[in-house]
């Protein structure tokens, strides 16, 4: 929103005293309607919006008609966030004064507030057309709107055509380029913060955006050496400094990153992030007892943030600390119960206590909701196997196919039951057919939890066959 303000004060002194005596109540003025302009400006420029708005008021009450008294009452408005009646006022000025370029400026700028996208773009368009002196200025205000709101297509449509008038503003090709960066246009978008760098080398963040361009072309080292300019420019610049780590994790070089998210946390940002990215990099160092420090901080952060619980759970099984597994198990599911994946990492947890019930119960949540996922349902199998050692380890598959028809996975546990142990070649391919035919791409994952299994079907020329048949799987 903008408004121009050009009154040198000085020569008001008198008439803004008129009003502070008026305010006191020991008498009342009249004020003609440039000095009202004059004096809501003085305090305008201070912040001091109520006074402001109370001397409009006043000037409203001298002079009901004066429209650019209207109009600064509709800019208090939206300072306000009232913006049902500043609209309100603003359509009906426009019509009165249609050749006012800031007055469309700023119902555009209300409506694009209200997301009433292309009422301000029309606006924006008068606006334009209508400033002929400020036209750079106004150009400048409808870029930043739109891209504020993040309406970057039109933004462009905007800029694209004009800014060509103004090659030597850097403000104007600033928007021009982060525009095309945000609608994926990167290679143009990098051409505009080039030519942007060698207009004014010293903005640090043309800088700071030139290397989020460099990260999405995954040349790490190259937005690293724009983070390091952002930085020189200026040092606590605390984004350049997040996006530096960042880029050095995708380089792997994880100390390095590590003391960067720790020297943006000191600078008081959420902490969130640079927590959970912290313990993943001493995950990744195969630090676990750093990692699992970082992790708790996160979820204690944020219990509603569901990415690090998951490689918190999982570093907790791995070092079988098994009382904590229980607890954050339990926390996760209390916020994340209709995630599936802690119901199979809470089994994970209780079968290092051999809680079997307890496992069971939970897995029995993983195939009710997901029936076709082999990881569970082999988990889900062999839980049940040791609940019930005596039943017939077909009769569990046969029972889950019934009871799951989605769980066609589950012939691939059939393959593994007649192949290993009840030695019936025959049936195990009719169910190695199916699994194939229903759900080929869990092949490789059938391979890993049964490790024999490769072995065993390369050694059969049947088996063989029906995998070179149906699946892409090479021997």
């Amino acid at each position: 929103m903008r408004e121009q303000w050009h009154t040198n004060f000085n020569d008001i002194k008198g008439e803004i005293e008129r009003f502070e005596l008026m305010e006191s109540g020991e008498k009342t003025f009249y004020f003609d309607v440039h000095t009202i302009e004059n004096i809501f400006e003085f305090y305008a420029e201070k912040f001091q919006f109520e006074k402001a708005e109370r001397i409009l008021k006043v000037g409203i009450l001298q002079h009901p008609d004066a429209p650019s008294l209207q109009t600064k009452q509709a800019l208090i408005l939206i300072e306000k966030g009232e913006d049902i009646e500043a609209i309100g006022r603003m359509e009906h000025l426009v019509k009165m004064e249609k050749s006012n370029p800031e007055l469309f400026l700023n119902l555009g700028y209300v409506y694009l507030r209200n997301n009433r996208i292309n009422e301000a773009v029309d606006c924006f368009k008068n606006s334009l057309s209508l400033a002929f002196e400020d036209h750079e200025e106004t150009l400048l205000d409808i870029a930043q709107y739109l891209n504020q709101h993040e309406q970057f297509k039109y933004a462009l449509e905007f800029l694209e055509p004009e800014s060509k008038k103004y090659p030597l503003n850097e403000a104007i090709l600033f928007e021009l380029a982060y525009a095309l960066d945000k609608e994926n246009r990167t290679e143009e978008g990098f051409d505009a913060y080039q030519r942007l760098l060698e207009l004014d080398p010293f903005s640090e963040n043309a800088w700071y955006n030139l290397g989020i361009i460099y990260i999405k072309k995954e040349n790490y080292n190259k937005a690293i050496e724009c983070y390091d300019f952002a930085l020189a420019l200026n040092p606590s610049h605390a984004e350049a400094l997040f996006n530096k780590a960042n880029s050095l994790v995708a380089l792997n070089r994880l100390p390095e990153a590590i003391d960067l998210y720790i020297e943006y946390l000191s600078y008081d940002y959420d902490s969130l992030l640079p927590y959970h990215y912290i313990a993943d990099c001493y995950d990744q160092l195969n630090n676990s007892e750093m990692a699992l420090r970082f992790y708790r901080l996160t979820v204690n952060t944020d219990p509603a943030y569901l990415p690090a619980w998951l490689n918190y759970l999982a570093t907790l099984i791995n070092m079988e600390l098994i009382d904590e597994a229980e607890e954050a198990s339990l926390k996760a599911l209390e916020h994340h119960s209709d995630f599936i994946e802690f119901w199979y990492l809470r089994a994970r947890v209780l079968l290092l206590s051999e809680n079997y019930r307890g496992a069971y119960d939970a897995l029995l949540v993983t195939i009710t909701q997901e029936p076709d996922n082999l990881r569970n349902l082999f988990e889900f199998y062999n839980v049940e196997r040791k609940l019930s050692p005596r039943k017939n380890p077909f009769k569990i598959i046969e029972n889950l196919l019934k009871k799951y028809p989605e769980a066609t996975v589950a012939h691939y546990l059939a393959v593994a039951y007649f192949l290993m142990e009840d030695r019936q070649l025959t049936r195990a391919a009719e169910h190695l057919k199916t699994a194939l035919i229903e759900n080929p791409y869990d092949y490789d994952l059938f391979l890993d939890l049964f490790p024999k299994m490769e072995k065993i079907i390369g050694q059969s020329k049947k088996l063989s066959a029906i995998v070179d048949q149906y699946s892409s799987y090479e021997f």
